[in-house]
């Protein structure tokens, strides 16, 4: 990013565009509105040509600290250097200057409705996981019952199996049995035919 109006600070091509130059940050106020709430530092991205302290700054946040060099990364803002708090998370101040100008209409509203896009995009796609994760659950539900069935199912066959042979053994004991008695019975008959 070419530099524009202004100083360039040691490390890095940290510049204040003229108007930025002029204006009062000691009370904290940002110097340009963002999207979408002004009084809150702009979400930001990594930029090897743009980071660091910025230790030419005249400028300090709220802790007193000197500023750092940040990019932005939110709807038409994206892409727009700032400095801003040095410090990160929860202990990170609200206080940022904007180094940039707001972008031009034509560029803003392109970047809005990218941004715009994106979320549309993400809301899709987190559905589809969202219904992905439901069919993988139906899906597991389906193999588990399936796979209890097939259980049922065996168990079933062993038990049909196991009445079978015990109804097998018990009906070749007493045709055993009847075979037996008839033959004994045949055999009695014969011998009282003899003594005859």
């Amino acid at each position: 990013m070419a530099p524009r109006n202004g100083y360039t600070g040691e490390g890095g091509s940290s510049v204040i565009s003229t108007d930025l130059s002029h204006a009062s940050v000691e009370s904290g106020e940002s110097l340009q509105p963002i999207q979408p709430t002004a009084d809150v530092p702009p979400e930001e991205i990594p930029d090897p040509e743009f980071f660091g302290i910025d230790t030419s700054s005249p400028h300090r946040c709220h802790h007193e600290m000197r500023p750092a060099r940040k990019v932005a990364f939110v709807y038409a803002a994206t892409g727009r250097r700032f400095l801003g708090c040095p410090l990160s998370g929860p202990d990170r101040c609200s206080w940022f200057m904007w180094i940039d100008e707001a972008w031009g209409p034509v560029l803003s509203r392109s970047l809005i409705q990218l941004w715009d896009q994106a979320f549309l995009d993400s809301g899709r796609a987190a559905r589809l996981q969202t219904k992905k994760k439901e069919m993988e659950q139906a899906y597991l539900e389906l193999w588990t019952e399936r796979s209890n069935m097939e259980i049922e199912n065996q168990q079933v066959v062993n038990k049909l199996k196991t009445t079978i042979l015990d109804t097998e053994i018990k009906m070749s004991r007493r045709l055993e049995f009847h075979t037996k008695m008839l033959a004994e019975d045949h055999c009695q008959h014969i011998v009282y035919c003899f003594q005859l």
